[in-house]
């Protein structure tokens, strides 16, 4: 070690300037005239050395542990240093540093993730299911985590054809060939109104938005609603007049998705409070801003983003086959699912990690429609939750739907 010289294995040179001593020359020792005292040998001389040495080492150890310690810049990291987030899906893409804007041009502070209501389980899902093969379809609670059988919300032997349920996970709407039902668990069905064809809850739980087709001479009128579900009032806000579009059939997996998908008359509430109706053949997509009472079209339908707004999901069809793709705020691909079969009823849970959804195939004759559940942040391939061929149409109990233009 620098600055450090090893103990003298010989004999010792006197420095310059010192006379040289002969010891072969000098008289063997006297104990009588000198005492005990004796001459040290070079093990002994080099003890001092030693000592130094070992004292220089221990003092370095510790400035260099105090340097440690003192610093985050260090060995170990501070406390509390995440970890890397995880890439997600298949596609061994990095994850970006989200924006909280659909525009990647533009640099604003993050938005915090929302936390998973306590109330419910993680995997607690709303869908609709049928008794058998050609039965009913009702509405139905399932903790695929916790429970074994899933919980009853709503039946009628005529059958649920739609559904809507509360942000806050309290409350929701059934539709029963055309009529609202009020759902309050523990609470018997409230009669909200009839000829509703779409229903959806705002952000605040409260009020409710449906949408209501009919004929009207050689035109179609379609109105859009409010329904307070604390009071039961019901409220025309918009009516919109158009030519009666001309539909036609498809196959029984297409017709039994786009069923799922919302059907005929969909009704969309976006992030910014506006309301989107869209009817199929309709000359344009209307919209309602509940806060000016104004009425406007739009060039397309809405699109569902992560309660966090910063992922959604497009799917892609070829043949009876569908793909699922992650994209981000730039349009970019963070991981891709293919699947057989149609996919439809794209719901996202509150933590952002995870999708259900339906898968509609051909089967004996019929159509088989089965929920999903992906695990974006595991990149697990699509886990089937439902085995009996006639779920359809899940979501996360206490979502919020985030739907942008």
């Amino acid at each position: 070690m620098s600055g450090i010289q090893e103990p003298p294995t010989g004999p010792a040179t006197p420095p310059d300037g010192w006379p040289e001593r002969d010891v072969a020359a000098e008289p063997p020792w006297d104990t009588k005239l000198d005492g005990n005292r004796r001459r040290p040998t070079t093990a002994e001389q080099a003890v001092p050395w030693l000592i130094g040495l070992v004292l220089a080492l221990a003092g370095m150890l510790i400035v260099a542990l105090a340097l440690i310690f003192s610093s985050t810049d260090g060995l170990l990291p501070a406390f509390g240093t995440p970890s890397p987030e995880p890439t997600l899906a298949l596609t061994p893409t990095p994850r970006p540093t989200p924006s909280p804007e659909p525009s990647p041009d533009i640099s604003l502070e993050p938005t915090p993730e929302p936390v998973a209501s306590s109330a419910f389980a993680p995997l607690e899902i709303i869908f609709m299911q049928r008794t058998s093969t050609s039965g009913p379809v009702h509405l139905f609670s399932h903790d695929f985590a916790g429970q074994e059988t899933p919980e009853p919300l709503a039946r009628d032997d005529r059958g649920v054809d739609q559904y809507s349920w509360s942000p806050d996970g309290a409350w929701g709407i059934a539709l029963v060939e055309g009529n609202p039902l009020g759902l309050n668990p523990g609470n018997s069905a409230v009669d909200l109104g009839d000829g509703f064809d779409g229903i959806t809850f705002a952000a605040d739980s409260v009020t409710a938005y449906a949408v209501r087709a009919t004929l009207s001479g050689s035109n179609d009128r379609a109105e859009l609603l409010s329904v307070n579900m604390a009071t039961g009032a019901v409220q025309v806000l918009a009516i919109w007049t158009y030519p009666h579009p001309t539909t036609f059939q498809q196959g029984a997996v297409q017709e039994a998705q786009f069923a799922d998908d919302g059907g005929f008359n969909r009704v969309y509430v976006l992030q910014d409070g506006r309301v989107v109706v869209w009817i199929l053949g309709a000359p344009e997509i209307y919209t309602y801003d509940p806060a000016t009472g104004v009425t406007g079209t739009t060039n397309r339908a809405p699109l569902l983003w992560s309660p966090d707004g910063q992922l959604r999901i497009e799917v892609t069809e070829a043949g009876s086959s569908s793909t699922l793709t992650v994209r981000g705020l730039a349009n970019e691909a963070r991981g891709a699912a293919g699947v057989s079969g149609l996919v439809s009823h794209v719901r996202w849970s509150s933590l952002n990690n995870q999708i259900v959804f339906t898968i509609s195939t051909s089967a004996g004759g019929g159509v088989s429609q089965e929920l999903y559940l992906w695990d974006l942040e595991t990149g697990s391939l699509a886990v089937r939750l439902t085995q009996d061929m006639r779920s359809m149409g899940g979501e996360f109990r206490g979502v919020e739907e985030h739907w942008k233009p």
